[in-house]
């Protein structure tokens, strides 16, 4: 990666989207619920811009087309526009044709709100796995450049624990390529790691996750940071949910802004875009 920079990305979707309320809230019953979107991605927008961060924005299609303006909003700050897919549905749950239609609707709408094409995509619930790499010519067909879906770890929704750790093609026809950009791991013995935001930030020890990423720096690795709108609502709305639920979802937000704070700080981060990489570029 250019300069090894290290990737700031938010995946922008609302409270009641995240795969542990599969079922609980289906997707007619979405315009009934609260929505709390909006106002995070703006403590996300002014959070940047205080910084002088730029970032890119993995919107969910659905979000995009409800609140048109924070996609704008975010594309005339220069940050750059992605797509998260549009319904939030596992690519792993969908056929082909499904999965053409999802991503096909979340780029027409996002391609109309962006000055730039959109060039990036990562799956809800990092569902790109060895399962669903039919997804990969769909992806390049549909004219996206990259993908930052795949989890080198092991996990109960997602993961390839044996993919490749660093950036990679992870599908070529004729001389277009997709580019892989793996979420952050540190190697510790036989196992990764993860050390790539969202809920391993909330649930470690501060002092781990710096240390994790200072690892990284030392082996010229780049840090691809992920996080959610919701991860900065100190009054998100409260779901019953097993104690193991309760835990990966809700733990640490009270503290998530803090910690995003300091470790902009502590380590540099822009965009996919900004760092040579949208167009698959090293």
């Amino acid at each position: 990666m250019k300069n090894f920079t290290n990737i700031l990305s938010f995946d922008i979707e609302d409270w009641f989207h995240p795969e542990i309320f599969s079922g609980r809230f289906p997707m007619e019953q979405w315009s009934l619920l609260e929505s709390r979107v909006k106002k995070n991605t703006e403590i996300i927008l002014t959070f940047l811009s205080k910084k002088r961060l730029t970032a890119t924005f993995f919107f969910l299609g659905w979000v995009a087309e409800k609140y048109p303006a924070i996609v704008r909003d975010a594309a005339r700050e220069g940050h750059e526009i992605a797509s998260h897919g549009y319904a939030h549905r596992m690519v792993t749950h969908l056929e082909p044709e499904e999965f053409r239609a999802d991503l096909r609707r979340s780029l027409d709408i996002l391609n109309s709100l962006s000055a730039a094409p959109v060039a990036g995509y990562r799956a809800p619930t990092f569902s790109i796995t060895k399962s669903s790499f039919w997804a990969l010519p769909i992806m390049l067909k549909e004219g996206l450049r990259y993908d930052s879906s795949v989890f080198p770890i092991h996990h109960d929704r997602y993961g390839i624990p044996e993919a490749p750790r660093e950036p990679y093609v992870i599908y070529r026809e004729g001389e277009q390529e997709l580019w892989e950009y793996p979420m952050t791991t540190v190697r510790l013995g036989k196992v990764n790691l993860p050390c790539s935001g969202g809920g391993y930030f909330r649930l470690y020890p501060f002092p781990l996750s710096v240390q994790l990423m200072k690892r990284c720096q030392q082996e010229k690795r780049p840090v691809i940071f992920y996080a959610h709108p919701w991860e900065f609502d100190l009054d998100l709305p409260r779901v019953p949910l097993s104690l193991l639920g309760k835990i990966r979802h809700y733990r640490g937000i009270n503290t998530f802004l803090e910690r995003l704070n300091t470790i902009t700080d502590l380590f540099p981060f822009t965009s996919f875009r900004e760092a040579g990489l949208a167009g698959g570029r090293q």
